[in-house]
């Protein structure tokens, strides 16, 4: 199999982003476990370390778990995205999603959710995009 190609800085950093940019104005981000591996050439148990390092919580979703085919990890602020779903926790109920952060994380990485689902306005605002 041949080696992916090699990315410049700005291409990696771009890719990146989504995980790197997780705070509390953006409170969940991920990366397919295939980007970081095939890709980035990353290993995502030391990408993980890197992240728990700054305060954040990580979860790893396998390819038979999570709803992205190759796997995924997951990032999050978890005091974030608990005042998140705090903030809009009858819209949260109505979606039927968790309002416990670590719980709604494994929610959205495991669950293929319709765009019109009512969830999609939540899960947009926990990652950043309101």
């Amino acid at each position: 199999m041949a080696e992916a190609p090699a990315l410049a800085d700005n291409e990696r950093r771009a890719i990146l982003r989504s995980l790197d940019d997780v705070g509390p104005s953006k409170p969940v981000g991920y990366l397919p476990l295939r980007t970081l591996e095939k890709l980035l050439l990353l290993s995502p148990d030391a990408v993980a370390a890197g992240l728990t390092a700054r305060g954040l919580a990580t979860a790893r979703f396998a390819s038979d778990e999570a709803c992205i085919r190759s796997g995924a990890l997951y990032v999050f602020h978890r005091t974030a995205l608990h005042a998140l779903l705090t903030q809009h926790a009858d819209a949260v109920r109505i979606a039927g999603l968790p309002l416990d952060p670590d719980r709604f994380v494994a929610r959205i990485a495991t669950t293929w959710f319709d765009e019109n689902h009512p969830a999609m306005p939540i899960i947009a605002a926990a990652f950043g995009n309101q």
